[in-house]
């Protein structure tokens, strides 16, 4: 099997960041530890980010010229289209580089409204969209004008990594409910349950990372009623929402008109390959909506208007390119399906979209990835940071060609045959 877009999608690792020395770390000041810091910037620090050592290792390696296959992040490998590239340089000879609008461009939030409207059936304003820095600042932002220190958000688990340091720097408990082996499917009941006096809201993410599981629409549905009954806020994470495969993307969108408690966030980063763009949004009550631009003005002031208007120009013509971009990542999630089942001691699910296989590899995911790495070249990312039902897995990227997939499922083969298994 061949990839489509390999002449357009040479791999891409952000050349400045792999080339880019060492930064030598100068002693700290006598009196740096009698300064003040916060508790958001102790919890950061004292966080266990050893899942993330793997992948940190591998691109130190690239950088020094080693054959290192990386799997384990979910940067799309396909260059930001071309089309989009000439909406934000026209935008640029325009001179759109002063500040803007805090909640984000108008022209922006009209297409977004557009979309929606179209998509989800209810008739959506402008004025309910706010632009942020990514789905992360979005979320960040979400969860700063929802939550006060102490309090909690519950979330599925397998859970994607990054909610737990965004929680942090706000100081919110990120409350983790376990779903159930193999297919980890969301478990309504099991959210609900784990409700507490502290609890100001509930995260789904559909299509999910790491496990590409979907919410179903009727999911969707009672969690928003439960939430509205209990007074609680439903966030839905939906930036996989075009990486669909199977089966068309169902948003809360789709299914509740009124949005008084939910807050939907979506970014054209996995999308349409700009993951370096930052560009994510909110789709919310225009109530909500405005506190968010409050929190917006008082974060960052405004984002920048021509990567805005390059948003606008990726969304306007936004067909084509991207089904093949989707369709590429369905190929090379069945490569990865077949080599999986083809190796004894290796499963996985099919997701049902996203960029990633979970793989079961049946023993400790950290030793196996920190061991695939030294000994085969190859990264995966260890499922233990998404929680402690997914400890015996890795999570396998599908942003590399298949010719590259190949490669590593060879080397990934081999070093199984040949390895001294270490039991535990």
């Amino acid at each position: 099997m061949k990839d489509e877009l390999s002449g357009l999608s040479e791999p891409q690792l952000t050349k400045t960041y792999l080339d880019s020395p060492s930064t030598k770390l100068v002693d700290p000041s006598p009196h740096f530890e009698q300064l003040p810091i916060s508790l958001a910037a102790h919890r950061l620090a004292a966080a266990d980010n050893s899942a993330w050592k793997v992948h940190t290792d591998a691109m130190q390696r690239i950088a020094e010229g080693k054959s290192i296959i990386p799997l384990s992040i979910g940067d799309p490998d396909f260059n930001t289209p071309d089309y989009i590239n000439v909406g934000l340089i026209e935008a640029i000879k325009r001179h759109r580089t002063h500040y803007t609008s805090p909640a984000g461009e108008t022209r922006l939030k009209n297409e977004l409204a557009r979309l929606e409207t179209r998509t989800s059936g209810y008739t959506r304003h402008p004025n309910q969209f706010t632009v942020f820095h990514g789905a992360t600042g979005a979320i960040h932002a979400t969860l700063s004008c929802i939550a006060n220190p102490g309090d909690n958000v519950v979330t599925a688990e397998p859970k994607y990594i990054g909610y737990e340091p965004t929680c942090a720097t706000i100081g919110v408990d990120l409350k983790t409910v376990p779903m159930d082996p193999p297919g980890f499917t969301v478990d309504v009941d099991a959210l609900i349950n784990a409700v507490d006096q502290r609890t100001v809201g509930m995260i789904i993410n559909t299509p999910s990372n790491p496990m590409g599981n979907v919410t179903p629409a009727y999911d969707l549905k009672r969690l928003a009623d439960e939430c509205r009954i209990r007074n609680l806020w439903l966030i839905s994470d939906e930036v996989y929402s075009l990486l669909c495969f199977e089966q068309k993307h169902v948003s809360v969108l789709n299914v509740v008109e009124n949005l008084e408690n939910v807050v939907v966030v979506d970014s054209l980063s996995k999308s349409h390959a700009m993951s370096g763009w930052r560009v994510g949004w909110t789709v919310s009550s225009p109530e909500f909506s405005e506190r968010l631009a409050d929190y917006a003005l008082g974060a960052f002031f405004c984002g920048s208007p021509f990567i805005q208007d390059g948003a606008t120009y990726a969304l306007k013509h936004n067909t084509e390119r991207v089904q093949k971009m989707v369709e590429q990542y369905k190929l090379r999630r069945d490569y990865t399906l077949d080599r999986v089942q083809a190796v004894e001691g290796l499963s996985a699910e099919r997701p049902a979209g996203g960029m990633f296989v979970m793989v079961n590899v049946h023993e400790d995911g950290d030793q196996f990835a920190r061991r695939l790495l030294d000994e085969a070249g190859v990264s995966v990312f260890p499922g233990s940071a998404c929680g402690e039902g997914t400890r015996n897995f890795v999570r396998v990227g599908l942003a590399k060609p298949i010719s590259e997939l190949e490669e590593a499922w060879n080397r990934i083969e081999s070093w199984l045959n040949n390895r001294e298994r270490i039991e535990p």
